[in-house]
Order: C-alpha cells, then sequence, then structure tokens
C-alpha cells in the first residue's frame, strides 16, 4: 500500500505546524501518529515486510490509537482549559482511548466515544463562559475562521473512513488522511498561551526532550543579584544605645570641665556651684 503509507507523511507537517504554535505535547502526539500509520501501511502492502518491526497486531492497534489520540488532544487544545484542568483531561482521555481500542479496533466507538466527549466538555465550558460574559466566547472569527471548517473536514475523513473505503481503498484512505490533517490544523489554536512570548517562548528541540535545557534560575550568565535592605523580624531587632531609646535628641554630657581662666565678675564659690564642685 504505497499510496496509503506516502499520505500518512501528512502528519509530520501538522507535528510541525503544531510545534510552531507552541503546542508541544500535541506535535508529538501527531507524529507518533505519522509513524506508526505509516509502518502499518508499509507492512501492509508487498516489499515492504522488511520495515516490520514489531507484530502486525501491535501496529494495527497503535495506528487507531494515534488517530484517536490526536483527535482528542486537537479538540481539548481548542478548548482553551486552564491548568490543571487542561492536563487532568487530556490523561482522561490518554487512558479511557487505550482500553476503548484494546476492546475493539474497528468499532465507530473507537472514534465517536473521544469526539462526543470532547465536544461535550467542550460546550460546557464554553456556556458557563457566555454566561460569565454575557457575549458570545470565544469570538465569532473563531468559529468561522476554525470550530466551522474544522469540523467539516473533520465529518468528511469520517465518512470516508466509514462509507466509502470500499470504493477504492488506497485512494480513498489517502483523502482519509489529508481530510483528517487539513481537520487538525485548523482546529488547533494559532497560539498556546501556556507556551510564553518573545526569549521565554518554550521550544521544542531534541535538548528539550532529552531534559538537558536549564532553567532560567540555573543561566550562567553572571547576572548581577540586587542588594538585599535589611528588613525588621523577629530574628533581627534593631539595637539602640539605651541612653538615647527615649528620646531622639542627643543625652547631655555629665561633666563640663572648668574654664582655663576664671570668668570677671564671678568669685569662685559660684564658679563651684557651676561645676558641681564642693
Amino acid at each position: 500500500m504505497l499510496l496509503p503509507t506516502i499520505s500518512s507523511l501528512v502528519f509530520l507537517p501538522i507535528a510541525s505546524v503544531a510545534a510552531k504554535r507552541g503546542f508541544h505535547m500535541e506535535a508529538m502526539v501527531y507524529f507518533f501518529t505519522m509513524f506508526f500509520t505509516a509502518v502499518y501501511h508499509a507492512c501492509d502492502g508487498l516489499g515492504l515486510s522488511i520495515l516490520c518491526f514489531m507484530k502486525y497486531d501491535i501496529l494495527e492497534y497503535f495506528n487507531v490509537y494515534g488517530t484517536a489520540l490526536s483527535m482528542w488532544v486537537t479538540l481539548i487544545a481548542l478548548g482553551d482549559f486552564d491548568e490543571p484542568q487542561r492536563s487532568s483531561i487530556t490523561m482522561f482521555g490518554v487512558l479511557t482511548i487505550a482500553v476503548r481500542i484494546y476492546q475493539d479496533h474497528w468499532g465507530y466507538g473507537v472514534y465517536s466515544g473521544p469526539i462526543g466527549s470532547a465536544v461535550f466538555i467542550i460546550t460546557v465550558k464554553w456556556l458557563q463562559k457566555m454566561k460569565q460574559l454575557r457575549a458570545v466566547y470565544p469570538e465569532k472569527m473563531v468559529y468561522t475562521q476554525q470550530v466551522g471548517p474544522g469540523c467539516c473536514f473533520g465529518a468528511l475523513a469520517l465518512m470516508l473512513r466509514f462509507y466509502f473505503e470500499e470504493w477504492d481503498y488506497a485512494y480513498v484512505h489517502s483523502f482519509y488522511h489529508l481530510s483528517l490533517a487539513v481537520s487538525f490544523i485548523l482546529l488547533l489554536p494559532k497560539k498556546n498561551r501556556y507556551a510564553g512570548t518573545g526569549q521565554n517562548a518554550a521550544k521544542l528541540s531534541c535538548f528539550t526532550l532529552c531534559c538537558c535545557t536549564m532553567s532560567p534560575g540555573t543561566s550562567k550568565e553572571k547576572k548581577e543579584k540586587p542588594k538585599k535592605t535589611p528588613s525588621r523580624t523577629v530574628w533581627t531587632v534593631p539595637t539602640m544605645k539605651p541612653w538615647i531609646r527615649g528620646c531622639s535628641t542627643p543625652a547631655l554630657p555629665l561633666y563640663k570641665t572648668p574654664p582655663s581662666t576664671p570668668v570677671k565678675g564671678t568669685s569662685i564659690s559660684k564658679l563651684k556651684e557651676m561645676n558641681g564642685w564642693k
């Protein structure tokens, strides 16, 4: 099956677009789907059995699992959930889809289950937002340029997959891959608001996947640390001299030296009284 194998490579540009928009987890799922779908269709044909490094049943399972998981993560990204709801809902889909596909590879529920659950969750979330804002959420442009066309291409892909493959499997299944890819690109938001912007934007690379990148706090660049101003805490109590704690004016001297020469007009007894002598 050379044509379905080549058409499955269309998921590679989707992974690139998702990574550029900041959806790195979704990009990895699309690459996973592309890899196992291509290998599965390559092993299904003649002369390419050398590429079958796994059992055919396992490749078939991961082919369907990757496609259903791609639908799930795309719809959850469209919902624009906050954390930790986003990661929790995504993991819920990862686990339930794996169990459902293990039970039945080719039933209608393989794709209708994830799609129906994601649409229900998104609808509840958007209705709550509309009730709070008392306006259309999200903007009308999202419905006309993303949700509407994306759902149309997704419906076309499912129709080709379940109703028209008997006509010509190679061509119909290839168009199914293309329609599904266009649907993912349209439904995926333009920017991931959790990926950061500018220099702080997260980037997907081999070093990132291998956990070799340094966090911003461990950068090698030497930065001048701001000087800490002393603050009054339980452990740092400002100390004052006991003789000036009661008033803000300086203390008077306790002893005054007598004048070197007697002042005219004063007697010796008066000078003694002035200096505290007896």
